[in-house]
């Protein structure tokens, strides 16, 4: 009998052999823990915290908080994830490797576009305060979030998953940051840069837990933060960068997981021998970001799809130009192709001329298409200019023109 209660109040099986579910005492631990992360949420806002006499008393605070989150979780009932226990160390491993992986996709971001100094105190008495804060947050959340979702979800349950990683996703940020989206651009900006790779990472964090508990979510999440609050130089990127490798690795890194542990527990068979394994999938996660990167214009060289003939024979509707990015407009002459955009429109045609603005002291550029009967109507101005055609790759370029063709876009505009 006493064997029978331990289990269920482990939450594995009942008396009857059947898989635990969750009890109406089960169900407000969850509740009350939740509520316990909101007042976290809630109170720090800098008018609370500004009520304090001094920061290291804003940090205490914060500290003292999370470390009653993390108590309040330990008292209670263990609930066991639902993965096997012997592939926890498998789990823990892996999230190892993807926190790596994300940072060193980040740095080499970085190396592409720029780095900018942190912003955070690395003194010693700096480091270890920060980390104390930092590292009771990251404690109390993931033992929350292990809570959550071994509690309330029986298998796979993803409405369980989504749910709980949107409500960490949304904890995640302070109340100020929420709530001080003014205009439609700065919305946008938010949901791509911080919300939406946030949310990635927390469903990853999710899908840690239910399989090996708070650990490996702790390792995921700390090996990033870690290198986030410590080190002196970190990635400055665009904010569509910082989309892409936030949103991208948690996701691939989430697929990744799935299909090795499927694997390991013989519950996905190998279709034939030469499927790939886990180095496949990391090098195909970093090939993706790769080719996403190259299409929107991150690297200095970048493609483009042509869409009208007036550069014919050169180029011809539907091939691909790759344009190098103008960062002296000094360097360009006279016959040199280059990419400029006016009116929204990307248009690349021959130099002609080079004439000086007196009034800029600037040059600015006479264009005609190879095509054309007359030189463009307008000069082309230094800041218009994208980039210099340097190759020509034909015909590649038809499904995107197919894929536009169902938008209206302005070729008449266009000049020939």
């Amino acid at each position: 009998m006493i064997t029978v209660m331990t289990k269920w109040r482990h939450g594995e099986l009942d008396m009857f052999g059947h898989k635990y579910l969750p009890t109406g005492r089960s169900r407000i631990r969850c509740v009350t823990l939740a509520g316990m992360i909101l007042a976290c949420f809630f109170l720090d806002n800098p008018y609370v915290m500004s009520l304090l006499d001094s920061p290291y008393y804003s940090r205490i605070v914060k500290f003292s908080m999370w470390m009653a989150v993390a108590v309040t979780v330990w008292l209670f009932p263990r609930i066991r994830p639902h993965g096997k226990h012997r592939l926890k160390g498998f789990v823990c491993w892996w999230a190892f490797n993807f926190a790596v992986i994300f940072m060193a996709v980040s740095v080499l971001s970085g190396l592409v576009e720029a780095f900018g100094r942190s912003p955070y105190d690395h003194s010693l008495k700096g480091i270890v305060i920060n980390m104390l804060v930092v590292g009771s947050a990251l404690a109390g959340r993931e033992l929350v979030r292990s809570y959550l979702i071994n509690s309330l979800s029986d298998g796979e349950n993803y409405l369980v998953f989504i749910s709980v990683a949107f409500f960490m996703t949304l904890t995640a940020f302070t109340v100020n940051q929420l709530t001080g989206l003014n205009d439609y651009e700065s919305l946008v900006k938010f949901i791509a840069q911080y919300l939406a790779p946030e949310f990635a990472k927390n469903l990853l964090a999710v899908y840690l837990v239910y399989l090996g508990g708070p650990l490996p979510a702790i390792i995921y999440m700390g090996v990033i933060q870690a290198f986030h609050w410590l080190s002196p130089l970190l990635p400055d990127l665009k904010w569509i960068t910082s989309a892409l490798v936030g949103i991208l690795c948690p996701v691939f890194s989430l697929m990744a997981m799935q299909s090795m542990y499927f694997k390991e527990i013989k519950l996905f068979q190998r279709q034939d021998k030469g499927e790939e394994g886990p180095v496949g999938w990391m090098i195909t996660c970093i090939i993706s970001i790769a080719v996403i990167w190259f299409s929107v214009g991150v690297f200095p060289i970048y493609p483009s799809v042509i869409a009208t003939g007036s550069m014919k024979p050169m180029t011809k509707p539907g091939d691909v130009i790759l344009a190098r990015k103008v960062t002296d407009v000094n360097g360009l002459h006279t016959g040199d192709i280059i990419q400029f955009k006016r009116d929204g429109v990307s248009i690349s045609h021959r130099i002609i001329e080079i004439v000086e603005d007196r009034e800029k002291g600037v040059p600015v550029f006479r264009t005609k298409g190879d095509n054309n009967s007359a030189p463009d109507a307008d000069l082309v101005e230094p800041e218009q200019v994208k980039g210099k055609i340097i190759k020509v790759i034909p015909n590649v370029g038809w499904p995107s023109l197919l894929i536009r063709s169902n938008r209206e876009i302005p070729l008449d505009e266009i000049e020939f």
